[in-house]
């Protein structure tokens, strides 16, 4: 009998408003099946005995170590390096692996407590660079990418979109999926939209307040040209890729975005930007293109426009896209998550996350006050014992 507890970011209710289905979450967290039970504790949601294949627990940070003690957790699983992380790694239970993924590059969301982690999985090699920086046992860093169902995302046929054709009759359609937030730019695309002119459409996909970005699509005289959409189901992004004639996130910073993977599986024409955490997937001129100068609407606008007007570039790119994400299909990604759960396991049953006594007697509040007291030499062997 295997059992997980899972500590996520968000409460359910926000990823199910957000467009994810519930056979999706249900295999995310638990791919495989490869667990008897899992227990969902957090403090973020109430009740439930059974909610997307889980036990859903409210449990406090303080009540961690008892539940995970009650329900013979095997391991614990924090997504998010930032509150999560610090839920599971200050209160572990000896014994029992904490393992927590870190899904983004921003240095002010990963926690310090993340160096007390078992494991730590990372969205991609960006993100592993980051978390080396607080996390100093680097066989026990591994990457774990985003996933995508192939059989939902896919290339649509020009008559399962006929209905958008129709809401939409523009010569040009963009596409921008992503919370309205600092970091999606989705500012300078508004700004954009006024240079390329009025045969260019924007759908604005994504949870947030639209007003500010109302105010600049006014103040750019496009708002006509702007159309903000609070969700879409999963299941139906795919006719959104196919009926735009590209998809522009000229993010500011990203972790490994899955709605970029989902695109590339539906054959969109990708526009985004050239950084690390998206150039990883992305390739120019190949399966998509990459703008080096975001933050310049002129940048961005140039790029759309080769996009939705280069007819041979867009056939390269439509015949690359869903091939260069083949190696992220949910059931290999799966299978790569599976294999680390057993790989954590086997460490754990060698003994590999058991603290010795002297590190349990050191996490005490007795043995708080003593280190208060100790000489520096004793406190830096002490560390050093623990880095190894």
């Amino acid at each position: 009998m295997k059992r997980l507890a899972v500590i996520p970011s968000d409460p359910l209710s926000i990823y199910l408003a957000s467009g994810f289905g519930e056979k999706w979450l249900e295999e995310y967290y638990n791919p495989g099946k490869y667990f008897d039970e899992v227990y969902l504790l957090s403090p973020l949601e109430n009740d439930h005995p059974h909610l997307l294949g889980m036990k859903v627990i409210n449990t406090k940070p303080e009540e961690l170590r008892a539940r995970i003690k009650e329900l013979n957790i095997d391991i614990v699983r924090a997504y998010g390096g930032y509150w999560p992380c610090d839920m599971a790694c200050q209160n572990k239970v000896n014994g029992v692996p904490v393992i927590v993924s870190v899904h983004n590059t921003r240095p002010h969301v990963l926690s310090d407590s993340v160096a007390k982690a078992d494991v730590v999985l990372c969205m991609s090699s960006a993100v592993r660079r980051l978390v080396l920086t607080k996390f100093k046992k680097e066989d026990r860093v591994w990457i774990l990418p985003n996933r995508v169902n192939f059989s939902v995302m896919r290339p649509c046929a020009k008559e399962e979109f006929a209905d958008l054709e129709k809401q939409y009759p523009f010569k040009y359609k963009i596409l921008h999926v992503g919370r309205k937030a600092k970091e999606k730019n989705l500012d300078n695309l508004i700004k954009a939209l006024r240079i390329l002119g009025s045969d260019y459409v924007l759908l604005a996909v994504g949870k947030g307040d639209p007003a500010e970005y109302i105010k600049i699509a006014e103040q750019e005289g496009v708002r006509n040209q702007c159309f903000f959409i609070e969700a879409i189901k999963n299941e139906e992004l795919p006719r959104y890729f196919s009926f735009a004639d590209c998809m522009c996130n000229p993010s500011r910073w990203e972790g490994f975005s899955i709605v970029l993977i989902e695109a590339l599986a539906a054959e969109a024409v990708l526009v985004v930007s050239d950084i690390p955490e998206i150039a990883e997937a992305v390739t120019h001129m190949q399966n998509g293109l990459l703008i080096k100068d975001f933050e310049k609407p002129q940048a961005i606008a140039e790029m759309i426009h080769l996009a939705c007007t280069d007819q041979g570039l867009r056939k390269i790119i439509k015949g690359n896209a869903r091939k260069s994400v083949e190696r992220l299909e949910q059931s290999k990604v799966d299978a790569l998550e599976i294999e680390y759960y057993e790989k954590v396991l086997a460490l754990n049953a060698q003994g590999q996350f058991r603290m010795p006594l002297w590190q349990q007697m050191a996490s005490t509040s007795l043995g708080r006050r003593i280190r208060k007291v100790m000489p520096l030499s004793v406190k830096k062997a002490m560390l050093s014992l623990v880095n190894k």
